[in-house]
């Protein structure tokens, strides 16, 4: 019987990131690690955010800020985050106190890869969702704040807003959007090994087979083999 991988969560997503990450910075150093691993956050978060747009397109919904609350490709569990809601209008202020992502480079020993990702990754999605809209990042706890602080200019997020979002997530048009995280993953691998060749060349290679071996040794070799099946997948077009 072939052994089965067990399902993918975030701990997955965030430990792959650091530990390709991690490589990079091994081969090249933190300050140019760091731009290399960044710009290849920034080029995931912008795919994700443009398969949202055209999720959004496809169903004659306005790419305004309530399409990207309802469209959004990523659903954490129960207790992956603590999200506070601190003001709805006219701007929407958020704070994130607790995070699966967090935890997971805290555990081993990675927030100083992982941070990388929380630099980019929110406004880059939004980015290529809309590039009209506009959310800043304030803190964020991997780079040693209490909790990652959010602000989407203009949102006016009333309660009628708020209810619609859920039900257009819920049960409208939105209900399919979120993909499983073995995507997300098989994504993350995908676009940055795309961004590590383009910037190291024949190097990226090992950078790559790097994070991948450890992957396996957390993970198991089934998960290996799931990752690596999305290799195909042209991640700038919807599923």
């Amino acid at each position: 019987m072939t052994e089965r991988a067990e399902a993918f969560t975030p701990k997955h997503h965030a430990l792959m990131m650091a530990w390709i990450a991690q490589a990079v910075v091994d081969a090249v150093g933190d300050r140019e690690g760091e731009r290399i691993v960044r710009k290849a956050v920034a080029r995931y978060g912008h795919q994700r955010g443009r398969r949202m747009a055209m999720r959004a397109e496809a169903d004659g919904q306005p790419l305004t800020v309530e399409s990207y609350l309802a469209y959004a490709e990523v659903k954490p569990r129960k207790g992956d985050t603590q999200t506070k809601l601190l003001e709805r209008s006219p701007d929407a202020r958020s704070q994130v106190i607790g995070c699966a992502w967090y935890d997971a480079w805290n555990e081993n020993d990675l927030m100083p890869y992982g941070r990388y990702f929380c630099m980019e990754i929110d406004r880059a999605v939004v980015r290529g969702f809309n590039p009209q809209l506009v959310l800043e990042v304030g803190a964020t706890m991997p780079s040693g704040a209490d909790c990652c602080d959010f602000v989407f200019r203009d949102a006016d997020l009333t309660i009628p807003r708020l209810a619609g979002i859920l039900w257009t997530r819920a049960v409208g048009p939105a209900r399919r959007a979120a993909m499983p995280w073995e995507y997300h993953v098989g994504h993350l691998f995908k676009s940055f090994g795309e961004v590590v060749a383009e910037e190291l060349g024949d190097a990226a290679e090992d950078v790559m087979a790097s994070a991948l071996g450890r992957f396996a040794d957390s993970f198991g070799m089934p998960a290996r083999v799931t990752l690596l099946a999305y290799q195909s997948t042209n991640f700038d077009e919807l599923p």
